[in-house]
C-alpha cells in the first residue's frame, strides 16, 4: 500500500518555482495536486511488482522511437503543474529532459492500489490528464490482487475521455499502438517453475 500524505508548506499553496527547487527526496514522490504539494511514500511491493512486470511487456512492443519510462515528472498547465504518471510511453529523446511535457505521452498509466488512490486516479488524474490533451490513459487497479483490471480513457473530439468497461486477462489494443498486454501477470509472486 502506498501511503499518502499532503502537507503543503506553510499551510499554503505551492508555487512551480518553489516546487521546481525542492530538494531531490529518495524517500517520497511530490507531485503538485489543485496547487498543494502532495508527498506520496515510494511504491510498495506489489504496486512497483506492476510498474516492472508493465513495463517489460510495454518495452517489448512499443515501436522504434517510443519507450517506456517509470515515474517521470510531467509538466501540466492547471491546479496540477506537476505529476509523475508510473508509466508513460513516450519518444525516447525525453531521456535528455527535466521533466516530459503533456504533448510528448503517447500513454500514460496509473496503478491503483487502493480507494484513496483509486478515487485519485479515476477521478481527479482523469481529468487533469483529459484537460492536458493525453489522449491514452490507462488505470490498472490492483487493489484486489486476485482481479486486477485495466481501465481504458481515450480523449474524444471535445477533449473529453470515453471511458471503456474493466478489463482482466489479456488485453489487445490497437490504440496508441497495437499492444497486447497480460493484466493477471502484473501481480502475484513470480513464478519460479
Amino acid at each position: 500500500m502506498t501511503v499518502e500524505t499532503a502537507p503543503p508548506p506553510h499551510e499554503r499553496p505551492i508555487s512551480v518555482e518553489e516546487f521546481d527547487a525542492l530538494p531531490v527526496d529518495t524517500d517520497d514522490r511530490y507531485e503538485i495536486e489543485n496547487g498543494f504539494l502532495l508527498v506520496k511514500a515510494r511504491p510498495a511491493p506489489p504496486h512497483s511488482r506492476a510498474i516492472f512486470r508493465l513495463m517489460v511487456q510495454l518495452n517489448a512492443q512499443v515501436p522504434e522511437g517510443l519507450e517506456p519510462f517509470s515515474e517521470l515528472e510531467a509538466e501540466f498547465t492547471g491546479r496540477s503543474p506537476r505529476r509523475v504518471p508510473d508509466v508513460v510511453v513516450a519518444p525516447v529523446e525525453v531521456e535528455e529532459q527535466a521533466r516530459i511535457r503533456a504533448d510528448q505521452i503517447a500513454l500514460a498509466v496509473e496503478i491503483a492500489t487502493s480507494g484513496e488512490s483509486a478515487v485519485r486516479d479515476f477521478a481527479i488524474k482523469a481529468r487533469e490528464y483529459a484537460a492536458n490533451g493525453i489522449a491514452h490513459y490507462w488505470v490498472i487497479d490492483i487493489i484486489d490482487g486476485d482481479s486486477a483490471g485495466l481501465t481504458i480513457f481515450t480523449l474524444d473530439a471535445e477533449g473529453n475521455y470515453r471511458i471503456g468497461p474493466r478489463a482482466t486477462g489479456s488485453v489487445t489494443v490497437t490504440e496508441p499502438f497495437p499492444l497486447t498486454i497480460d493484466i493477471d501477470a502484473l501481480t502475484g509472486r513470480r513464478k519460479t517453475s
